[in-house]
Formats: structure tokens, sequence, C-alpha cells
């Protein structure tokens, strides 16, 4: 009779000490008070009624969401949106369990004393564009700490700041004038570019020119000159008359050819002539 007790009492403390753990969870068993270890996911036992649960741990990924108010270094007060997250270390679920008495609130406590120190070294312009330079101290200087509370950081994602709307009208302004002088820089440099463009096409169109008359002025001159050669056994003065009247000649086809001519008849003289034509007889 009493072997069937004793053995009731041993089937029921045996089924009594079974333990199922769900998966991201850490059971913590306490034996006569004091802690002993720790039970994982599965099928575990425990010696009841000397051991006990005294809590769970979970594992998975939790999120701080707050927001703190700090002095840039150009004694600018902005808002900087954060979002922290944070896990659990499965080897050290124990001291997370006991360490901490409230972790959301210190751990968020330790992140905005990070975050305000830093951002204190900065001035408002880099606060908007290297953030990530907060990133980097939070998780340094975290890493070590929460290490011994048996937490590790996943990740710190900081939003962009907040201003008041009047800042931050000064501050689009600020970008705007930057903007503009950029872009009249820019407009200069490309007038000057197309006036040095016109300029130098100008120039090398009077070269051209200068260029053109000097032949013309050589031809004109090489052909006075075997013109003259031809003319053997008369004075020079003769076949300079010569060649003079073919050129007069010359000029009277051509103006009844084209009609109206202006003729300078050298800087000596200073005297133009213009000659009408008819465009037609009878």
């Amino acid at each position: 009779m009493y072997l069937i007790i004793l053995f009731g009492i041993a089937l029921l403390a045996g089924f009594s000490g079974v333990r199922i753990v769900r998966q991201q969870q850490i059971l913590i068993v306490e034996t006569m008070g004091r802690f002993t270890k720790t039970l994982h996911p599965g099928f575990n036992w425990i010696f009841w009624p000397f051991s006990q649960v005294a809590g769970t741990v979970s594992l998975m990924v939790n999120s701080i969401e707050s927001s703190v108010e700090i002095k840039t270094k150009d004694n600018m007060f902005v808002t900087l949106p954060i979002n922290l997250m944070y896990q659990v270390k499965e080897e050290k679920a124990s001291n997370a369990f006991y360490k901490l008495h409230n972790p959301s609130a210190q751990i968020n406590a330790w992140v905005l004393n990070v975050i305000r120190s830093t951002a204190a070294q900065m001035d408002f312009e880099e606060l908007f564009e290297d953030r990530t330079k907060i990133t980097k101290e939070v998780e340094q200087d975290l890493a070590v700490r929460l290490e011994e509370y048996g937490y590790q950081i996943i990740s710190t994602l900081i939003d962009q700041p907040s201003v008041p709307e009047n800042i931050q009208a000064t501050f689009n302004g600020v970008i705007a004038a930057t903007r503009e002088q950029e872009a009249a820089v820019q407009q200069a440099k490309a007038n000057r570019i197309k006036i040095e463009a016109v300029a130098a096409a100008e120039a090398e169109a009077q070269r051209l020119r200068a260029q053109g008359v000097a032949d013309s002025r050589l031809i004109l001159a090489k052909g006075f000159k075997d013109a003259a050669a031809e003319f053997d056994g008369i004075s020079l003065e003769g076949s300079l008359e010569f060649l003079l009247s073919v050129n007069r000649m010359d000029m009277l086809r051509d103006i009844g050819a084209k009609g109206n001519l202006i003729l300078d008849l050298g800087k000596e003289s200073n005297v133009q002539l213009q000659i009408p034509t008819k465009t037609s007889t009878k």
C-alpha cells in the first residue's frame, strides 16, 4: 500500500516537473530561491517542487521608439526621432532577467545620454548630413555596457531632425540662396565661354579676310610684273599706261553687268565716285 502511494507521489512529481519551452523563449529556473539553470526551447524537466520556474525571457528583437531634444554646436535646438532595436543574448539570459529591473527604460536613458553628448559636438548642417556618426557612437558606447547585462544592440535608426517652422524656413532660404548663387556662377561661365567663342571666330574671320586681301594683292602684283615683261621694246611708262587702260575697260564691263558701283580712288585722293548705269536700253 505504501509502495503504491510512493509510486503515485513520484509519478505526480515527475509529470509536474515537465516543462515545454516555446521557440524564442528562455525559462529561468530557481531551486530553493536560488538561480540554478535556464531551460531552452523544447522538452525540459525540473525537480519539482524544489525547483520552480521564476520567469520567462524573450529572445525576440525589441524596439524602443523615442525622441530626444538636443542642442547642437552652433546653439540650435532640434528634436531627433530614434528607433533602437535590441535583443537578449541567449547565453546571458540570466543576466538580462536579474540585473535590469526595467530594461527598456534604462537602455533608452543610456541611448539618449550618448546622443546628447555626441550631437553637442556637431553643428546643425552636419547633423542633417552625417547622422551615421551618432549611430556609431551609440553602438560603440552601449556594446560593452549592454554586454554585461545580457543584451546586444541590433540596430540604431536616427531619423531626420525636426526643427521649429521659423528655423526651417530660414534654413530653406539659405539653401535656396546658395543654389541661386551657384546657378549665377554657372551662367556667367557659360556667357564667358560664348563671348570667347564669338571673339575667336571673328578674329579667325578677320585673319582669313586679311590673308585673302594679301594674296590677291600678291597675285595682282605678279600679274603686272609678268605683263610688263611681255612688252619688249616698250618703255615702263608705256607698259603701265596700257595695263591701266585694260583695267578701265574691265571696270566699265563690270559697271555694265552689275549696275551702280562705288569706286574708291584710293586713300590719297580721298574721293569716291558713284557711277549710275542703266539696267536696260531701248
